[in-house]
């Protein structure tokens, strides 16, 4: 509203009376109201309208910079997209698109897959040799147990244990070869270490005995050359053959046909 406007209200009262609504801004007053102000308060007004025509206008001409900018800034990326377009730089990629699928990547898509389809043979072949490879050695142990528990010597045992037993007790108590499978031989050693030596000592007991019956002999029977009877014996003792180390000395000499002919030529009491 400009301040013509506002004059031609406040003097036009023929066509325009008191009660007219004016509207000024957001609030609606009588037309009275206006001429009843005072011409400080009139020229106060006026210049509150003046400004806000003036505020108005700033703001219409921003208004027009912010469009013209706006349709600037607009034109501006057009001429970028129609460039970036025409120099072959790829767009951004849509949701759930391929990357691949742009003629940019699309010779890295092919690389990765020749490499991925190698990398699937290569295991292929990996996992086939390995498994040759562990059937072998499976064979080549199994054989080698067998050959083994056959050469194992059980002696007069009469309850041999299976290969499969032996395999075990290796396994168990970790007997292994220089090879570091699990021995049969060295488990059976050890199975059997407590009947070695019970055989040992029975061996060496009766050697003892055999031992102690022919220096008894030997004492009884005169060197060659050497006339009358050989050294008398000592005197007998009471012995128990089956608690004496040479057992029944006497009872076993004469079952020997030759010890017995040589028993009978000594003088009496000698025998």
């Amino acid at each position: 509203m400009s301040v013509d406007t506002i004059k031609k209200l406040l003097l036009d009262t023929e066509h325009m009376p008191d009660n007219t609504p004016v509207r000024i801004g957001e609030t609606e007053v009588p037309l009275s109201s206006l001429r009843q102000l005072s011409a400080a308060e009139r020229s106060q007004l006026a210049d509150a309208i003046k400004a806000n025509e003036e505020r108005a206008t700033k703001l219409e001409a921003d208004r027009s910079k912010v469009v013209d900018l706006a349709r600037k800034a607009q034109e501006a990326y057009t001429a970028a997209e129609e460039a970036r377009a025409k120099a072959g730089t790829p767009a951004a990629a849509a949701a759930g698109a391929d990357p691949f699928d742009d003629p940019w990547l699309s010779p890295v898509k092919k690389a990765l897959a020749d490499r991925d389809a190698k990398l699937q043979a290569t295991e292929a072949q990996l996992k086939q040799l390995l498994n040759t490879v562990t059937q072998a050695a499976t064979i080549f142990a199994e054989d080698r147990w067998d050959r083994e528990f056959a050469s194992v010597d059980f002696g007069k045992r009469e309850k041999k244990p299976t290969r499969d037993e032996l395999l075990k007790f290796a396994t168990d108590n970790k007997l292994l070869d220089r090879h570091g499978f699990p021995s049969i031989r060295a488990a059976w050693d050890k199975m059997s270490e407590a009947d070695r030596l019970e055989a040992i000592k029975q061996e060496a007991l009766e050697r003892g005995r055999e031992e102690g019956r022919m220096a008894a002999l030997a004492n009884r029977i005169p060197a060659p050359g050497v006339p009358g009877p050989g050294q008398a014996p000592a005197m007998p003792r009471a012995v128990n053959p089956n608690t004496d180390v040479l057992g029944d000395l006497y009872q076993e000499t004469i079952k020997d046909p030759e010890l017995r002919a040589l028993l009978e030529q000594l003088p009496a009491g000698m025998a």
